[in-house]
């Protein structure tokens, strides 16, 4: 028999235990998996692909040309009789390379607008990759804030089922009046309703961690505070210094002063270096076979255009309000910093005095509990104070969550989130160096390996 039940065991699964999920492993994964960043990837990607584009105005364009059909040509004083008017098939085939010696900086410049471009793209990535590690933090605290509150209900529930016997022990006694069983039920209920408020809570916080995340929210989850930022002045300087928005403005005032240089690079002539042969059978009406050859350079000028005055107007406007958008970014970083160290100051500051009141609040529950069973106090007295210590409890954990959520909001304040979850700018995105390469040669921008999307 000891046997069989050994046996029976054995074969009788085992239940895992659902492995607890960190908040960096979640965070890391929403940054990576999420399809709102990877779109930012692919466009980073896309931009990349354009500037290499560019490549080509630097290398010669081949040119092949071919024509066949018939033609007849009436020119008696150029022509024998026999040719003069007479229809003969004709048919020519050339090739032609040029390519473009100066063009008023036009495509150095354009290299210059799309590296920036390509920069600002990479930026946009990386920005976004901070929003999200955010998002993702303020998912995975407020799932974990809402099963704590959901314990907190749970316990004021079996607490005022527990002075519900206690009652209706005095009640049957002779103790109590019969109007304090109704209201301790009524207060009973009322706990419960709480508690459903929660439970839906709690299911609406993992339905949001879900969409943000990827995955829905396993195990038991843990909730450790970032290092918190020192001053208002080394938030706020860090976050200028960092600020992914901020070198994300820089490089669109980079992009339109190029852009500009481009646009007016027409006002130059252009030089070009072209080489040529064209094979030609019975041309212009003459029963021949020719052959041109042909190479030098060309020139083309538009010396006068109108609208040139108002195009360089709009360019100009352009310039202007890339560097109103960099003064905006400024000034939105400061007062994020700003707000960011006000409300990490507030939460610590009320996250320490709900706590010390909670403390004071379980003393009195304590105290009142005890009058009550020695009838110095009346059921009601002892009812308050516990929904005074259910509030304050309550408060109290949304405090400390949100003392927590703000240690890493200062942290993406400074746009620094990602990488304390370990994800550092070379596991996100391209190295943001297109513009120093090209300034220094504007060819040597196209020797960079791009990844292809996974």
């Amino acid at each position: 028999m000891q046997k069989l039940l050994c046996a029976l065991l054995l074969a009788s699964p085992v239940a895992q235990p659902v492995q607890a999920e960190s908040l960096r492993d979640a965070v890391r994964f929403a940054v990576t998996t999420n399809p709102s960043v990877r779109a930012n990837a692919a466009e980073m990607r896309t931009a990349a692909w354009e500037l290499m584009q560019l490549r080509g105005q630097y290398l010669p364009t081949v040119t092949v040309s071919g024509e066949t059909g018939y033609q007849r040509v009436d020119d008696p004083t150029s022509l024998s009789v026999e040719d003069n008017f007479s229809g003969k098939p004709r048919n020519q085939i050339g090739v032609r390379a040029e390519i473009v010696l100066f063009d008023g900086y036009r495509r150095s410049n354009l290299v210059y607008a799309n590296a920036a471009r390509v920069d600002g793209s990479i930026f946009r990535l990386l920005d976004a990759s901070e929003t999200m590690a955010l998002n993702a933090t303020e998912a995975y605290i407020d799932v974990a804030r809402h099963r704590t509150l959901l314990e907190v209900a749970r316990r004021n529930v079996s607490k005022h089922e527990e002075i519900g016997r206690q009652v209706t022990g005095l009640v049957e006694g002779g103790r109590l009046p019969f109007s304090d069983q109704l209201t301790i039920e009524d207060r009973i209920r009322s706990a419960k309703l709480a508690q459903l408020e929660v439970e839906r809570a709690l299911r609406d916080a993992n339905a949001r961690y879900e969409r943000v995340v990827g995955r829905a929210p396993s195990g038991g989850m843990s909730t450790p505070a970032a290092p918190a930022p020192k001053s208002l002045q080394e938030l706020t300087e860090n976050a200028l210094k960092n600020s992914y928005r901020l070198l994300f403005a820089r490089t669109q005032i980079d992009q339109t002063r190029s852009e500009t240089e481009a646009a007016l690079a027409d006002r130059y002539p252009q030089f070009t270096l072209g080489a040529g042969v064209v094979r030609d059978i019975n041309r212009n009406g003459v029963r021949s076979t020719r052959t041109d050859e042909s190479i030098g350079v060309g020139m083309r000028w538009t010396i006068y255009q109108g609208g040139r005055k108002a195009e360089k107007n709009a360019l100009a406007a352009m310039n202007s309000r890339a560097i109103a958008a960099q003064e905006v970014a400024v000034r939105d970083i400061r007062e994020l910093a700003a707000r960011t160290w006000n409300t990490y100051t507030t939460d610590r500051q009320r996250a320490s005095q709900l706590s010390d009141q909670l403390r004071i609040n379980r003393s009195i529950v304590e105290v009142y509990g005890d009058e009550f069973e020695a009838a110095k106090r009346t059921l009601l007295d002892l009812l308050e104070v516990e929904r005074a210590r259910f509030t304050v409890e309550f408060e109290s954990v949304g405090a400390q969550s949100g003392l927590v959520f703000s240690t890493y909001r200062a942290l993406a304040a400074q746009s620094r989130l990602a990488d304390h979850f370990g994800l550092p700018k070379s596991e996100l995105a391209l190295k943001p160096e297109f513009r120093d390469r090209a300034a220094s040669n504007p060819v040597n921008v196209f020797d960079v390996t791009i990844e292809p999307l996974k």
